[in-house]
């Protein structure tokens, strides 16, 4: 991905993606139990989703982590979210759903 990018203003970042895809993205429990193939099932709260979605959520959380350990405002901290197609991810882990105006 590098490569691809270099001619633009994007960047590309590491995120250590380690028991990302056994860990709820909603209460955090993580265990090897949880996941099953495509699926995604929390032992402890049973949160149901898509296991890549759910570890690709947690991926955002880490990033927005580390985003946020880095970054500094005149009054010396930053904040940070992500935005999916499914809401709104921010540095505490917080979901919020899209908003639908009409």
């Amino acid at each position: 991905m590098e490569y691809k990018v270099e001619s633009t203003e994007l960047f590309v970042d590491f995120v250590n993606p380690a028991y990302t895809s056994q860990r709820c993205s909603y209460c955090g429990f993580t265990h090897e139990d949880n996941r099953d193939d495509k699926h995604f099932k929390c032992q402890d709260c049973g949160y149901e989703v898509n296991a890549d979605y759910n570890a690709a959520k947690n991926i955002a959380v880490r990033y927005c982590g580390y985003i946020h350990r880095g970054q500094k405002s005149r009054g010396g901290w930053a904040t940070s979210q992500l935005a999916l197609k499914s809401g709104t991810l921010n540095v505490n882990g917080e979901y919020s759903p899209p908003t639908v105006s009409g």
